[in-house]
């Protein structure tokens, strides 16, 4: 409604925050069910359940699940960011120390460009491709 004199409307019936916000939910659900993943991966290979189909789509994994999440982690915090407008990066909300600790989760985890060469330099050809074949 472009009439100035209507109530102003909350922030979350905007399409635009709405659209942000479910992104921003995808991306950190997406990161953990990945990390979850790979962790019940790990209790499988402990476990000697189907022991060597488990540790081959583990080892194709490990680079993704260590770089997915911190790209798009960091992401969800632009988003977030994005949402509170021009007081997003002000010390005033979480979200501006949020984003400096999800920026150094690249560095953390190893430039994501080194894992991009692992996955498809030795993980995907490892065993002739078995643990594409595995996933």
């Amino acid at each position: 409604d472009k009439n100035p004199k209507s109530p102003m409307l909350p922030i979350i019936s905007h399409a635009d925050v709405k659209r942000m916000l479910l992104a921003a939910r995808s991306y950190a659900e997406g990161a953990v069910a990945l990390c979850l993943y790979g962790a019940d991966l790990v209790d499988r290979v402990k476990s000697d359940i189907d022991r060597s189909d488990n540790e081959l789509v583990l080892e194709l994994l490990i680079p993704i699940i260590k770089s997915w999440p911190s790209e798009w982690g960091l992401e969800a915090n632009k988003l977030a960011i994005q949402v509170h407008g021009g007081y997003g990066y002000t010390r005033d909300y979480i979200v501006e120390q949020l984003y400096r600790d999800a920026r150094v989760n690249m560095i953390y985890e190893g430039t994501n460009g080194v894992q991009s060469l692992d996955l498809l330099g030795r993980k995907v050809p490892m065993k002739n491709g078995a643990a594409l074949a595995a996933l």
